[in-house]
């Protein structure tokens, strides 16, 4: 038998606990389990998670989006955010409050 060990935060490792929980396992459980089937199947839980051509859009459109905002940010091109020390009036409405109360 081999022994598989991780290390892993104490939160997520409750939080994780709490959810194997609900079907009857421990967390050891579940990893033996996860481990058997990809082992039987000869799949990953991630096969294709990363590397669809969804996904490969998707990823694309995100660094775009923030190569977009870090030249707005260093000024290489126009930025269109408010400024930082302002609150648009809109925005005040639909909070329900005045720039006085927000010591604007």
């Amino acid at each position: 038998m081999a022994l598989v060990q991780t290390t892993i935060d104490d939160d997520v490792k409750a939080r994780a606990d709490k959810v194997f929980a609900r079907s009857g396992l421990t967390s050891a459980m579940a990893m033996r389990v996860m481990l058997t089937q990809v082992a039987n199947t000869g799949t990953s839980p991630f096969d294709g998670l990363f590397s669809t051509a969804g996904y490969e859009r998707f990823s694309d459109e995100v660094r775009r989006a923030m190569l977009r905002e870090e030249a707005k940010e260093y000024g290489l091109i126009p930025d269109d955010s408010f400024d930082a020390t302002t609150m648009p009036d809109d925005v005040l409405d639909l909070l329900g409050v005045t720039a006085d109360q927000v010591a604007l």
